[in-house]
């Protein structure tokens, strides 16, 4: 069932979307980074969790864009989906992304934050 699915490894994103037909949305959520192969399959490059769901020009602006870019060759291979959750804390999002990480073969790009850092 899984080889049927458009996502490699995955039931959560099954619309992988380019970056000009993106649209936001203020619900929290799971945004993945995805990139296709030659078989027409797309697998999952980076994932990660957000309150409101980013627009195209926060998704262009976002520091990890360029090695998105880079890591799928070009942009034209790159292609977003998202997992919403709108009921969930950023816990339970998180946990989302473990997941995903697992069965999918990534290592999410997330910037940790560091705001007490001393």
């Amino acid at each position: 069932m899984l080889q049927t699915l458009p996502v490699t490894n995955c039931m959560h994103f099954i619309t992988p979307t380019r970056l000009e037909d993106w649209k936001s949305y203020n619900v929290a959520g799971v945004v993945g980074v995805l990139v296709g192969d030659e078989n027409g399959q797309y697998r999952v490059l980076d994932a990660f969790d957000c309150d409101s769901i980013p627009s195209t020009s926060q998704l262009t602006s976002d520091e990890r864009f360029g090695s998105w870019v880079s890591a799928a060759g070009s942009l034209d291979n790159v292609r977003f989906d998202v997992f919403l959750m709108p009921k969930a804390e950023r816990a339970r999002r998180s946990d989302v992304i473990t997941l995903l990480e697992r069965s999918c073969g990534f290592t999410s790009n997330a910037v940790p934050a560091y705001a007490h850092a001393v």
